[in-house]
């Protein structure tokens, strides 16, 4: 390398591929909170219809609603996603903040 020749990065980002580069803050946070969430939800789905059978559920609603078991089976699985969605995104949202802080208080001192 000459003396004069300013020094490359280790790689620059328009060389890789997409599949390649690194991922984002925001894109790690949003992976970080989708895919447990989604095995958590996988889990509880699991382990809830081993117990409770959808289609037999219309008989403990006060208005029933006409839906099949699959129908049944997807919305739990969703509402289970849901629960677990916004359980990892209050632990993503207080472990950034308390690391804000942190960093804030240091810079104070």
């Amino acid at each position: 390398m000459d003396a004069g020749e300013p020094e490359r990065p280790p790689y620059d980002d328009d060389e890789l591929l997409p599949e390649q580069r690194p991922w984002s803050r925001r894109a790690q946070a949003i992976a970080a909170v989708m895919w447990p969430s989604f095995l958590a939800a996988a889990l509880a789905t699991m382990l809830f219809f081993a117990f409770v059978d959808p289609g037999r559920m219309e008989d403990a609603m006060s208005q029933p609603l006409e839906f099949s078991r699959m129908t049944g089976y997807g919305l739990g699985f969703f509402f289970f996603w849901l629960i677990a969605v916004v359980s990892s995104a209050v632990s993503v949202f207080l472990l950034r903040t308390s690391r804000r802080d942190r960093r804030d208080r240091n810079r104070k001192d």
